[in-house]
């Protein structure tokens, strides 16, 4: 049997990592840094914090492993780390993401592997560290490495994306009939739907042409934040408001937690190009509708009591209605002229 360890089993899309290597036969040791509630896949289980050096070399120390998963790898340090640890291996996947590109300028549509890296927010620039130590030692070496770029990956999450954050909230609201605020509808980004996601690791697994790769693991067809939004309300059975919200107000809020996410990423069409996953991982299907998708992360939710029907949205509140106050004011203006 083949051996193989997840490290990051427990998040979300280690868990559909985890459960598609079960169904392909593999023995699957799990790496993560608290022990979950329960087991209910029977796998091997590694206790270990990726912070704690010592504590991770001591744990996989002498186990040999063919294939290995690293969801948590973060930096080049990481990087440098895999490569002392796993130096006989079949394949390391090692997960990155699309924050790598930087900034997503329209010329720049679809957004393919070859794309020029230009990161401006922290977590790109050091997740494009990692992948230049990997794809050195792939150069240099011959290490056997596949790097995926994922983008927005959803499914079994404390939090569930928008367009202007990741919160619960926005989800409350629609339940409520609140309006929710949004960026600029009309952008574009890929959705897929984790168990979806599964697919490409364990087939990257069986193919040769993937090692020494990179690939966008995404959604093989964009939508853009309205048809998003809208599939969300349809899965609660409520439509809402979507007031839009520029950047600039967002910036200027006391309240709204506004991060290097937003300003960086989401202001931009995320158009990513599948065609390459496609091309040489065949087993790799968005199967999943987003509407299906979005229907079975909120039940996921639910069961575990992330979604609270009476939580506050203060801020969310104040920057519709400062929206609202500036819409009107520029309405006035323009009927004096």
């Amino acid at each position: 049997m083949k051996s193989a360890l997840v490290m990051g089993g427990t998040g979300n899309i280690g868990v559909a990592v985890t459960r598609r290597l079960l169904l392909d036969g593999y023995d699957v040791t799990v790496l993560t840094r608290t022990p979950p509630a329960e087991n209910p896949y029977g796998v091997h289980m590694f206790i270990a914090d990726r912070g704690d050096d010592a504590q991770l070399e001591s744990v996989l120390r002498n186990n040999h492993f063919e294939y290995v998963v690293d969801l948590v790898c973060h930096c080049e340090a990481h990087a440098q780390q895999d490569l002392r640890l796993f130096p006989c291996l079949r394949r390391l996947i090692a997960v990155s993401s699309g924050a790598v590109y930087g900034p997503l300028r329209a010329e720049s549509l679809p957004i393919r592997e070859e794309t020029c890296r230009a990161p401006v927010w922290e977590y790109g620039v050091r997740k494009k560290a990692m992948e230049d130590v990997f794809l050195r030692a792939w150069l240099d070496s011959g290490f056997p490495v596949t790097l995926f770029r994922p983008t927005v990956t959803y499914g079994r999450q404390r939090t569930i994306v928008r367009q202007i954050g990741s919160d619960n909230s926005w989800v409350t609201r629609i339940r409520r009939g609140e309006p929710i605020a949004v960026g600029n509808g009309k952008l574009l980004r890929n959705f897929l739907y984790v168990d979806d996601a599964a697919l490409a690791f364990s087939g990257a697994f069986r193919h040769d042409v993937c090692e020494g790769q990179v690939y966008n693991l995404c959604g093989l067809k964009p939508y853009d934040w309205e048809a998003y939004h809208r599939a969300m309300m349809r899965v609660l059975g409520r439509e809402v408001e979507m007031v839009e919200v520029p950047l600039d107000l967002l910036r200027a809020s006391s309240a709204f937690p506004l991060s290097d996410m937003i300003v960086h990423n989401f202001i931009y069409n995320g158009y990513y190009s599948g065609e390459k996953i496609a091309r040489d991982i065949p087993e790799f299907r968005a199967l999943t509708p987003l509407e299906d998708g979005l229907r079975k992360t909120v039940c996921w939710m639910e069961s575990r009591g992330l979604l609270v029907l009476g939580e506050t949205t203060d801020w969310e509140d104040e920057l519709i209605a400062a929206r609202r106050a500036a819409y009107i004011y520029l309405s006035r203006r323009g009927e004096e002229k």
